[in-house]
């Protein structure tokens, strides 16, 4: 379990680093400042982000109501995970577009939106369906 925390930690540093990288690339006023002030910000997320990925997968098996589908409970999952990449992709997008000063129009934007929302939901659904169906 010590080796899983150890891990945990090192995907938060890996994630923070990244951020703070990318920051101190794209900032055009003060780019040390940015990467400190944006790695520290990424780090408990970065944490939470190794904690999901090493500690806390899913080993029980899903129970579904009686009247679900196994179908239904594939879309279920694949819908509220995709609310959540949605609010970090605007996140993101967010602070790239505060960091760098751009204006990109509003079209470009909602339409990267949408396609994120199609990507994410695409992906997780195929991911539940691989995951029911290979066990």
């Amino acid at each position: 379990m010590t080796l899983r925390w150890i891990s945990v930690a090192a995907v938060g540093l890996a994630a923070a680093s990244a951020t703070a990288l990318l920051a101190w690339l794209v900032s055009p006023v003060a780019p040390g400042v940015a990467a400190v002030v944006f790695g520290f910000t990424a780090l408990p997320f970065g944490a939470m982000l190794g904690w999901i990925l090493i500690i806390a997968p899913v080993t029980a098996d899903q129970t579904y109501t009686s009247g679900d589908s196994v179908e239904s409970h594939w879309t279920t999952a694949a819908s509220s995970g995709t609310a959540t990449d949605l609010v970090t992709v605007l996140g993101l997008t967010l602070a790239v577009v505060a960091i760098t000063r751009v204006d990109p129009p509003a079209t470009l934007l909602l339409t990267g939106l949408l396609l994120a929302a199609f990507a994410s939901f695409t992906a997780r659904y195929a991911f539940a369906r691989y995951r029911a169906l290979s066990e």
